[in-house]
């Protein structure tokens, strides 16, 4: 194995199940996008009442993600990884031949949970795979897990549309089941790293940290359900408050617990990178679903050439995914994330109505930079940061606080647009994505600070 993995450099046939597999959530969160409306006229429903489709699959996928992330690393991160695959296989069939709305309503939320597993197994199993053989992960193969999300970002709506087209909305649904027969086909060749014996996991499962689970659940739903109250009033995070300290007090007093709150005050680099996720992912999704509304609404562009505009920005995300990935910088990685994020921000606060096509394209093509070396520092940073034991709760974590930054950036979004798109707010929106950039930027000094001291012995 040792000399398999130093000769391929990216072992593809041992990535190619989990890329499948993480692929699967943000396919299915996108591909609604161009299927809702045939779906809500199929079950005479209004697309207002359809939407709820798309925010409990989100909502299950934020509190799953840690959830799936901690089976991983107690069980067996290919274990949990199967059994993601095969809750979207009973999700796919619920759906595709569903009676009623309601039976929809379950299958996205199954599919929330099923799709929750791939991304924090896919990284446990990484991880474990190269500390086998005592090397580091390559920041390819971490890049190529990231990008694989980035593309299924860009394909889910055109994917949705010729699926809708060709089979009605039930091709959202059926799509995934022969997408997950091959990936649990591809599967069967996946080394397993069971973190102990069958005995010994049943006495863990026993010992799960059910409270710590519900205090967490209970906290991030909470704080999601402030954040999309309008009006928005400070108060309403008082519960949110109260269900974050108490699940900080009793987590610190348990000994295997969900959130290891220890671990992250003893490690303030990996809450900070948590804390860097949910600003990059507040800004990058503010730009992403603002700017196709404020071209289509100030410019007068129709919604297929808005839709040609944008694509180079996705494009060239994939484009610098994969260059930054080559990099093992970290510090130099995120330096230049934040520094493309500033140029972004400044550079929307430029388009006006006046902007030229030209302009617009060049704009997104900066956002596309930003977004692809971010999403490449964000990840790399977390799995230098993570302990290899607790990769799965450490990266599921990791998509949760991203959740986050798109939850706050969506509630933004309506505030602001909520009389329609104008240069002004639209320019309003530019300068608290400025201000978050700042965010990112004293987010860098810790950062610096940390290379210096572990530079310094090399200098010296």
């Amino acid at each position: 194995m040792n000399n398999d993995i130093k000769d391929t450099g990216t072992p593809y046939r041992f990535m190619l199940p989990l890329v499948l597999s993480t692929m699967m959530n943000p396919l299915n969160s996108t591909m609604l996008a161009t299927a809702l409306l045939s779906l809500c006229n199929s079950f005479k429903v209004t697309v207002g009442q359809g939407a709820i489709l798309i925010t409990c699959l989100y909502v299950t996928a934020t509190v799953a993600q840690p959830l799936m992330g901690r089976l991983a690393d107690t069980f067996s991160a290919k274990k949990i990884n199967t059994v993601g695959f095969v809750l979207v296989l009973i999700a796919a069939c619920i759906g595709a031949f569903a009676p009623a709305f309601g039976w929809l309503i379950v299958s996205r939320i199954l599919l929330g949970l099923g799709t929750s597993a791939a991304y924090p197994s896919a990284i446990a199993l990484i991880n474990r795979k190269y500390a086998e053989v005592n090397q580091p992960v390559p920041g390819q193969v971490l890049g190529l897990v990231a990008i694989s999300s980035q593309v299924s970002m860009v394909l889910g709506p055109v994917l949705g549309g010729l699926l809708t087209q060709w089979l009605g909305w039930k091709g959202i649904f059926l799509i995934n089941i022969p997408w997950v027969l091959t990936g649990l086909y591809l599967s069967r060749a996946l080394p397993d790293f069971p973190t102990a014996s069958t005995r010994e996991q049943m006495g863990l499962f026993k010992k799960l940290d059910v409270i710590g689970i519900l205090l967490f659940s209970s906290f991030l739903l909470s704080l999601m359900t402030a954040l999309i109250q309008k009006p928005f009033s400070w108060w309403l995070l008082l519960p949110s408050a109260a269900l974050l300290g108490g699940l900080i007090g009793w987590e610190r007093k348990q000994p295997a617990p969900f959130i290891d709150v220890k671990l992250l005050h003893d490690k303030p680099a990996l809450l900070l990178t948590y804390l860097r996720t949910l600003a990059t992912n507040y800004i990058l999704y503010q730009m992403m679903y603002a700017l196709p509304p404020w071209i289509e609404s100030v410019k007068h562009i129709s919604p297929g050439h808005t839709g040609l505009m944008v694509l180079p920005e996705s494009a060239m995300a994939i484009i610098m995914g994969l260059l930054v990935s080559k990099s093992s910088r970290l510090f130099q990685q995120n330096l230049l994330g934040v520094i493309t994020m500033l140029i972004a921000c400044l550079s929307w606060l430029v388009l006006n109505q006046q902007s030229g096509v030209v302009l617009i394209i060049g704009v997104a093509l900066i956002i596309g930079i930003a977004d692809g070396i971010n999403m490449i520092a964000n990840q790399a940073l977390l799995n230098q940061e993570a302990p290899l034991a607790q990769k799965g709760i450490s990266f599921g974590l990791f998509r949760t606080s991203g959740y986050i930054g798109a939850i706050i950036s969506s509630t933004h979004l309506k505030t602001l647009f909520h009389h329609g798109v104008t240069d002004h707010n639209f320019h309003q929106m530019g300068i608290l994505m400025l201000f978050a950039s700042g965010v990112l930027v004293l987010l860098l000094i810790p950062l610096w600070q940390r290379k210096q001291v572990l530079d310094a012995p090399k200098s010296a």
